[in-house]
């Protein structure tokens, strides 16, 4: 069986990556592309892939294989995807990177991303992409309507009920959900992390302060999420860990007090459409 024609690209600061295509990508409309950073998703990502591509059709779909060992680069692409290989484990921070820096090179005008286990349905790409309507960041939150609909360990949902406090008090942004990585962004955004990265490398509640304080607006939409498939990275004691890290940088934002960072940003305020 072939595999997908390959070929290096570099990003900025970055080494070269491997992009690997499976079929024309000439006919998609690049002005929307989802990004998906995957680590060990063989089992789920064929699927996202697919029920991405029948919710929008023309939008460009890249999967980010973070040093995958189980052949996700190779089940994603046949699905359709563009994949970009890391050159080694980068995390989960590095990977949204690569492919915010590939979505910007081809030209987006929303970049969304999503997660590569099945947890963020397809079906709600939608809601996602109406919310940029009135933002530069939009957020799915499976707490917006109520309960998340799935099972979540007591501990991590403390961890997610101390967040949402975290943001509110120190960020004076109220949100339901600040730890869903289900998002869409204006290039605005995506160009200032893809450059300058990810405040102390966290993706959640620290960043959605950062971003509040520089004027962004950051708005959240009513998602419906399924229980994550296979090991999380945040479960045992390395959920502990990374809950530390995020309290030890909102503690470091509480110190410094508001700064102001991105270019021409919209209104800073937190909305709920």
């Amino acid at each position: 069986m072939s595999h997908p024609a390959q070929r290096p690209i570099a990003t900025s600061g970055d080494a070269a990556h491997t992009v690997a295509y499976r079929g024309p990508v000439a006919d998609r409309d690049p002005s929307i592309t989802v990004i998906i950073p995957a680590r060990d998703e063989a089992h789920a990502i064929g699927g996202v892939v697919a029920g991405t591509r029948t919710q929008l059709p023309a939008a460009r779909i890249v999967v980010i294989d973070d040093a995958s060992r189980d052949g996700t680069s190779i089940v994603a692409a046949r699905a359709g995807a563009e994949v970009i290989t890391m050159p080694g484990h980068m995390g989960y921070a590095g990977a949204l990177r690569a492919g915010y820096h590939v979505a910007l090179a081809g030209g987006a005008h929303v970049i969304i991303q999503m997660d590569g286990d099945g947890q963020h349905r397809p079906g709600d790409l939608h809601a996602l992409l109406d919310g940029m309507s009135g933002a530069d960041v939009v957020i799915g939150s499976r707490f917006l309507e109520g309960d998340a609909g799935y099972r979540i360990p007591h501990g991590r949902r403390a961890g997610m009920a101390a967040c949402r406090w975290m943001a509110a008090a120190v960020g004076g942004i109220e949100l339901t959900d600040p730890t869903s990585g289900f998002r869409a962004l204006s290039p605005t955004v995506a160009e200032h992390l893809a450059d300058e990265g990810f405040p102390s490398g966290l993706t959640e509640t620290s960043l959605l302060i950062h971003l509040h304080r520089a004027g962004v607006r950051i708005s959240e939409v009513p998602v419906r999420m399924l229980a994550p498939t296979g090991r999380s990275m945040h479960a045992g004691l390395a959920g502990s860990a990374h809950f530390v890290r995020i309290s030890w940088a909102v503690l470091g934002q509480a110190r410094r007090g508001t700064t102001a960072v991105l270019p021409e940003p919209g209104r800073a305020t937190a909305s709920r459409a």
